[in-house]
């Protein structure tokens, strides 16, 4: 007999947690509603403060604007700003209305004037709410003063909202900041009273909540004790049938023989389903390990007795995604059955896993009968696959290992041969590859460049420098083109070519462009607060920070960080990132809306997308340098410049030649109508200082 079941305290585990819950949620409601009627009292009160600003400019704004020059002369300021008939005629316009003091600030944070007479002259400017307006933005806050000084008597114990609402000049431009103080207890007392009796409407409804789910719960407790009853007589039923087995077990020899024999049969069943794969039927990874265990483990292996082909299908995910997994089964079958009717008794040709296969072989008196059996592997793969009544055309690329030279053991062996595979199908796929020690030091060596990139980018590392472009019309300066360079302390020099494509297949891409983006505005601002007039600076952008959804919001907090006007910023977009990122056309328009220049790297070297190209907010075309080297060398190289040229001159845009190194390009580019040119021809990537004195120092003496 089954010991009794144990009853759970269902129902007081249940009142307890509900009580606690439903107090969490009275406590949270409470406090978002005493939070909102906080917010929409602060909301309108800095609406009516902004219509009372509008009454203050137009009947006083003549009579404060001479103060806000005297910001720097104290004693002045004190003199003019303590003028009766002004404070008179500020609380004579402020009467009958909830104002109780105002304040007027100068754009540099100076009291210029206030109706208490002891401020002014006091400096603001570390006020958060008069830094916020002095940027064009009102700002209000509430708080509880024990005692506050009014306009002709003192106030105690009240609410009181301080506003600051800029006030901007004939231009827009905010020329002060005018802080009125008003009090709001009316309003904050009405408020608590609503707020508590709403907290008691909503203590109520949880109460009855609570008490409808007690009366729920209780019904089901009891439910579930029924139940429970019935599941202990259904147990004692079952131990009974049990017994009852057993002794027809003991009784009965042929039956008990015929148990045993149809267990064996399940054992060996499940020996199968263990050892093979259940698609194909071929050995799967489990038996290909445990023979390339044994065969490892004997002596009498010499350096080319054992080789070990991996075998994986080139493109197999297309047809998985455009004919769907059932045929993609189907296709894995016939391949399966194919090879396998090629491969020799001896061999094992095994499923390792998706599209991979690998075949053992042993006995080989050569390397050349490794590459010749892979020959006529792949040679099986001439023929299409029939597989539901159409032809599916395929390959393979194999990666050749052997035992001894190239794994004593067998993880390390299937990791080469599999590296092979990889570099037969970077060499083209349809083709096989026998492994080399070169392959492990090249894999090495780039694990130890994406180990020290990781780094370099932590540690601010990457530096960046700056290519010219040269206006072709008068041939001063058009802009510059922010370019990565790294230069390790310990691996040396590493050119972008060699460490952006390490970056973008480790995912450092994104860390990467955020990093050289800050270094880029910077600059830009350094060199500002030098005197120089920066370039139009551009930087290329990744498709992991396009596709970022906050993107936009963090490059437009980047330039306000370092005080940068929008159209100072050009990001570089090809045509590649473009079609490759979610939503690119919609995040660009948003950079273009915050006034942020884009340009279209590498055009018609992607996917010469020009259906796109109307839709597309940028202003420039770059021409690619592969295009700038066809000039001089025929007419069609010429011929692609010029139809370039004029499709930008057709759509309204700006053009940039790159990689242009000679005087005969030069000449073409300005002929054909080119509005920049960027290349060795001019400089190549320069340090931000060698930039400085060689182009900007330049520019400020020419404009000069």
């Amino acid at each position: 007999m089954a010991p009794p079941l144990r009853p759970f305290r269902l129902i007081p585990y249940f009142f307890l947690l509900s009580l606690l819950l439903m107090g969490c949620a009275t406590a949270l409601m409470a406090g978002y509603l005493r939070h909102y009627s906080s917010e929409q009292l602060l909301k309108l009160e800095k609406n009516r403060a902004a219509s009372l600003v509008q009454i203050f400019e137009n009947s006083l704004w003549a009579d404060f604007r001479p103060l806000i020059s005297l910001s720097k002369q104290p004693t002045r300021l004190k003199q003019a700003a303590s003028n009766p008939e002004l404070r008179t005629a500020v609380v004579s316009l402020m009467r009958n209305s909830d104002v109780i003091r105002v304040k007027m600030y100068a754009p540099d944070g100076i009291t210029v004037f206030s109706t208490d007479a002891r401020q002014i002259g006091a400096d603001e400017n570390d006020d958060d709410g008069f830094r916020q307006a002095v940027t064009g933005t009102p700002a209000s806050e509430l708080a509880h003063n024990h005692s506050i000084d009014a306009f002709e008597h003192t106030l105690t114990e009240r609410d009181i909202i301080s506003t600051y609402v800029p006030v901007r000049g004939p231009t827009g431009r905010v020329e002060g900041v005018l802080e009125l103080y008003l009090d709001a207890t009316p309003f904050v007392m009405d408020a608590a009273h609503q707020l508590w009796w709403l907290t008691l409407a909503i203590v109520g409804l949880m109460g009855i909540l609570f008490i409808a789910q007690m009366l729920v719960v209780r019904h089901a407790g009891r439910v579930i004790a029924q139940q429970a009853a019935s599941l202990a007589e259904a147990n004692r039923e079952l131990d009974r049938r049990v017994a009852d087995r057993t002794r027809e077990l003991e009784t009965s020899n042929q039956r008990l023989h015929s148990e045993i024999a149809e267990r064996r049969r399940a054992e060996a069943t499940l020996d199968r389903l263990a050892h093979h794969d259940t698609l194909t039927g071929l050995p799967n990874r489990l038996q290909f390990q445990q023979r390339l265990a044994g065969a490892l483990g004997r002596g009498e292996v010499g350096e080319h007795g054992l080789a070990m082909l991996f075998i994986d299908l080139d493109r197999f995910k297309d047809v998985n995604d455009t004919q769907g997994h059932h045929v993609g089964d189907q296709l894995l079958i016939a391949v399966a059955s194919r090879l396998a009717s090629h491969v020799a008794s001896s061999d094992l040709l095994a499923r390792l896993g998706g599209d991979e296969f690998v075949c053992l072989m042993e006995g080989l008196a050569s390397q050349s009968s490794a590459d010749a059996a892979a020959g006529s592997l792949l040679s099986l793969f001439e023929r299409p696959f029939d597989i539901a009544g159409q032809d599916i055309h395929l390959s393979a690329s194999i990666g050749i290992g052997f035992a001894r030279q190239d794994g004593a053991d067998a993880d390390t062996l299937l990791r080469n041969a599999d590296l092979a595979m990889y570099q037969a199908k970077a060499a083209g796929r349809n083709r096989y590859q026998r492994y080399t020690p070169q392959l492990s030091a090249a894999i090495e060596e780039r694990v130890k460049v994406e180990r020290h990139l990781r780094q370099a980018i932590a540690t601010c590392e990457i530096d960046v420098h700056y290519q010219p472009k040269i206006r072709c019309a008068d041939g001063v300066l058009h802009g510059a083109e922010a370019l990565a360079r790294w230069r390790s302390p310990i691996l040396g020099d590493i050119g972008p070519a060699r460490f952006i494509p390490i970056a973008e297949e480790s995912g450092q891409i994104e860390a990467l462009g955020d990093l050289v983006l800050d270094k880029c505005c910077r600059q830009l601002a350094q060199w500002r607060s030098a005197g120089f007039i920066p370039p139009v600076a551009s930087v290329n952008l990744s498709v992991k920070q396009l596709e970022r959804a906050d993107f936009p919001e963090r490059v437009m907090a980047l330039l306000q960080k370092h005080r940068l006007p929008p159209e100072w910023l050009e990001l570089e977009i090809t045509e590649s990132v473009i079609m490759t990122a979610d939503d690119a056309i919609a995040a660009l328009s948003v950079l273009r809306q915050l006034g942020i220049r884009l340009s279209i790297d590498d055009f018609g070297t992607g996917y010469s997308s020009l259906s796109y190209l109307q839709e597309l907010p940028v202003q420039t075309l770059k021409i690619d340098r592969a295009f700038v080297l066809g000039i001089g060398c025929g007419r069609n190289g010429e011929a692609i410049v010029r139809s370039i040229q004029s499709l930008a001159d057709n759509l309204g845009l700006e053009t940039v030649a790159e990689g242009v190194e000679t005087i005969e390009q030069e000449s073409f580019l300005k002929t054909v109508g080119c509005t920049a040119i960027q290349g060795f021809l001019y400089a190549k990537p320069l340090p931000a200082a060698e930039f400085e004195d060689r182009w900007l120092q330049a520019t400020a003496i020419n404009r000069r």
